[in-house]
């Protein structure tokens, strides 16, 4: 410690915990350039570790070891490390000690992670040899307290050597399949199961086939120590256990594979069993639903779908409050468990058994009973569509039936599948109307309350999507004041439901809505411009998305005195911070564009910048490394000849050649997260993407100025992690082409004649294009790794080859751009 001033050190370290943040701030700042530049620091830091009365001190030493550690603890370039070899040995002696002796438990953790770091580099550098011996050693004490640290630094050591750990295995399980028993120590059989967990990631059955078997021996204890960790109402240490059993379904199969029906059943029991807490029933939901979403082939095999379906059922029995949606419940979890398996298995194991003990709950005395009938029959619809449109008949006397129920509650839960039907069922519903109408009306004229208002509201709103234009024209003179009043009443989120409303009416009565138009767009307007509140950002953007339907409907005549102030609010919307409110905006622009069509092109430098600059947006390292796949794509410009863009250059390089996505097989596993993961600016760059094809299409010659960074961007985005993403550029590539197409035909060029050799040449800028949509959609096909997302992008394809008939037809572009290479991908 002679290069450092070992009193200051503490001292700051002592600063940091401090509740003022300017002098943390400061203190952090001296640590960092001062003290945390040199190898002695991480010396001092392990000393503390052992030696300061200050647990809250160790802690910080603990963290700030652990950060240092890989500083100045491996070797560097020329073969040595910062931290001499010679000291080392003291080092490590003194870390392994003091964890050893460590009271607080909060710090013994955070030691243990020190000791895991630092045998990280060691390890593979054939040093510290004797630690696992060590720790095997402690973890097989007679001391409880010693037992438990062992397991737990060997946990840590799996969990940062995992693969070196692997080829171990006959080291640890014996080790394990007595710890994970400890009568002694609820801590030590705890991180048994943590380190069980960890070392099944790593366990394969090709390579470590007696290992594998060594672990399914010991898996009934892990369920044991997780039933004992439920009982006592341990929510930390359970929670920990919990996530052992996700993970369990995620590694090596054989692992669990024989025990697997036992598993499903011990959740299933826990999930049904109202003497847990139901935070641990929640729990053993989600497991169940990971069953159908990892191993949905095995629960069909099993045959569960029944027994779930009807104990998910009985679960929905208990749920209270149909507005608090973000209270996680057993009742709330078994919806979404019921969803799951509707989706995923057979109705044969799901609806049938559904519906056939339905007049069962619908006829039960208990009002809880009958609503939990009509919620899960209309969580179900989303999931079997084809199969409930089938039953249809049955079904809707039922839920008509409990639309004027008695209780308040069961009506309200109607209104809610009411709802769902008609999201999946459009016409199905829709010829019911004129019985589902009324009494969607009827429930606005109740007392029932704002709950049911919002929800009846929300039913007409889905409704009407289904029902002609002459049916719906009857029902204006008694909907439209009702929903009028209901946009009138306080509770925002009541105006948000009832706006809906009116832009459903709006979009199914089309010119029929126009006698209504003045007053609605009066009473609306205002609410174009709220921002003070999460609420009120949520009501902006219902009615805008409202207005757009109002647009389309009376048509841009009637519209125009209020594109100009809509499109500002639009487009100051986008800085306000709401994500939904963004995407409201786009599809916005994308309505604007349908009705004023050429007459729009005014509106497009701001709009296509606000696209642009939402494509442009960085999500995570994975956008950059796409981008960095994708250098080599060069758009040179685009437009018809004659237009505002001159054509593309002879030097296009328009070749998009596949990514091998999983070249760098130490990113395997962050690669995957990242490709599975959906984040908001992702799902806001789908509507982007989805926007500009609507725009480019419609403003056709207005848009071509800005078709060449359109391009450059889809052209990338069409190889994102998200498929979202990916199906909206390649689908908008596909528009850009046919409506550069028809720009160029009305413009005087030659319309394409059947046979080869070609009769009409396209242009040279049209081949261009055409070889940069057809080589983004090949190349896109081509680094598909994932089944489901190659079956939704196959599906894709055949409707853009579908759409796209006529354009093909008459342009010539199957001829023209590799026919043969796209139907060999179908």
């Amino acid at each position: 410690m002679a290069n450092m001033d070992e009193h200051n050190f503490i001292q700051l370290l002592e600063h940091v915990l401090t509740p003022d943040t300017s002098i943390i701030k400061q203190a952090t700042g001296t640590l960092r350039r001062d003290y945390y530049t040199k190898p002695e620091s991480l010396s001092a830091l392990l000393r503390l570790l052992r030696t300061h009365p200050n647990p809250q001190i160790r802690q910080l030493a603990a963290v700030e070891a652990r950060n240092l550690v890989p500083k100045f603890w491996a070797a560097k370039d020329n073969g040595s490390s910062p931290i001499p070899a010679g000291l080392k040995p003291q080092l490590r002696e003194s870390i392994l000690q003091s964890t050893i002796e460590e009271t607080n438990s909060l710090v013994k953790h955070s030691s243990a992670r020190v000791i895991s770091s630092m045998a990280k580099i060691d390890l593979p550098a054939g040093e510290w040899t004797d630690l696992p011996g060590f720790l095997v050693q402690a973890a097989s004490s007679d001391r409880a307290e010693n037992r438990e640290v062992g397991v737990y630094i060997l946990f840590t050591l799996i969990e940062s050597l995992e693969e070196v750990v692997a080829d171990k295995w006959h080291e640890f399980l014996p080790l394990f399949s007595r710890t994970i028993n400890d009568q002694g120590s609820m801590a030590v059989r705890l991180n048994t199961l943590l380190a069980l967990g960890k070392m099944a990631e790593s366990l394969n059955s090709e390579k470590h086939l007696d290992g594998v078997a060594a672990f399914k021996e010991v898996l009934p204890s892990m369920v044991a120590v997780l039933k004992e960790l439920v009982d006592a109402g341990d929510e930390e240490k359970a929670n920990s256990a919990f996530e052992v059993f996700q993970t369990l379904l995620i590694v090596d199969s054989t692992l669990i594979s024989s025990h697997f029906r036992d598993l499903v059943q011990f959740f299933s029991n826990l999930a049904s069993s109202t003497n847990v807490d139901d935070d641990f029933r929640s729990k053993a939901i989600s497991f169940l639903m990971s069953c159908l979403r990892y191993k949905k082939m095995k629960m069909q095999s099993l045959k569960f779908g029944e027994q779930l379906t009807l104990r998910a059922l009985q679960i929905v029995t208990e749920f209270k409050d149909l507005e608090d949606a973000d209270e996680t419940t057993p009742a709330r979890a078994a919806l979404g468990l019921l969803d799951y398996l509707s989706a995923s298995l057979p109705p044969s194991q799901v609806v049938v058994p559904l519906l056939n003990i339905l007049p069962q709950y619908t006829g039960s005395q208990d009002p809880e009973y009958r609503k939990a009938a009509v919620l899960a029959l209309g969580m179900c619809v989303e999931g079997a569509p084809d199969f409930i449109a089938t039953q249809i008949s049955s079904i809707f006397p039922v839920v008509l039936q409990l639309l004027s129920d008695p209780e308040a509650r069961v009506r309200q839960a109607a209104l809610h599948t009411v709802a769902q039907l008609a999201d999946d069922l459009a016409e199905d519903v829709g010829k019911e109307h004129s019985r589902l109408i009324p009494a969607l009306i009827g429930l606005l004229d109740s007392r029932d309350g704002s709950d049911t208002w919002k929800a009846a509201c929300n039913a007409i709103d889905a409704v009407l999507v289904g029902i002609d234009k002459k049916d719906v024209e009857a029902y204006l003179p008694t909907l439209m004041p009702r929903l009028s009043e209901m946009f009138q009443r306080d509770d925002l989120k009541l105006k948000a439901a009832a706006v809906g409303g009116i832009g459903s009416t709006a979009h199914a009565a089309k010119d029929s809505f126009s006698p209504y138009f003045q007053a609605a767009m009066g009473a609306l307007f205002p609410y174009s411009l709220v921002k003070d509140s999460e609420d009120e950002l949520d009501l902006r953007g219902v009615v805008v998305d409202a207005m757009g339907n109002i647009a389309e409907a009376v048509g841009m005549q009637a519209f125009t005195p209020y594109v100009q102030p809509l499109m500002q609010s639009a487009m100051d919307a986008l800085n306000l911070g709401h994500p939904r409110l963004r995407e409201t905006s786009f599809m916005f622009f994308s309505t604007m564009a349908r009705v004023y069509r050429e007459e729009f092109t005014p509106f497009l430098p701001n709009v296509t910048q606000a696209l642009f600059q939402s494509l442009e947006q960085t999500e995570t390292d994975i956008d950059v490394e796409i981008g960095e796949l994708a250098k080599d794509i060069i758009i040179t410009s685009v437009g018809a000849a004659g237009t505002q863009k001159v054509s593309l250059g002879e030097d296009i390089q328009a070749e998009i050649q596949p990514t091998d996505v999983d070249a760098d097989d130490e990113d395997d596993d962050a690669l995957w997260d990242e490709l599975n993961a959906v984040n908001a600016v992702a799902l806001e760059k789908e509507v982007a993407a989805e926007v500009i094809g609507e725009v480019l299409s419609h403003c056709k010659e207005g848009y071509l100025q800005y078709l060449e960074k359109t391009v450059e961007l889809l052209a990338l985005k069409a190889q994102h992690p998200y498929e979202g993403v990916r199906k909206a550029s390649i689908s908008t590539l596909w528009r850009a082409y046919a409506t550069l197409w028809q720009v160029m035909q009305e413009k005087g060029m030659l319309k394409w004649l059947p046979g080869l050799p070609l009769k009409v040449q396209p242009s040279p800028e049209l081949v261009h294009l055409g070889n940069v949509v057809i080589n983004c959609t090949l190349a896109n096909w081509g680094i598909e790794t994932d089944r489901q997302v190659m079956i939704i992008i196959l599906k894709f394809l055949i409707l853009v080859m579908l759409s796209l008939h006529f354009t093909c037809r008459s342009c010539g572009m199957m001829t023209t751009f590799r026919y043969t290479q796209l139907t060999q991908m179908l």
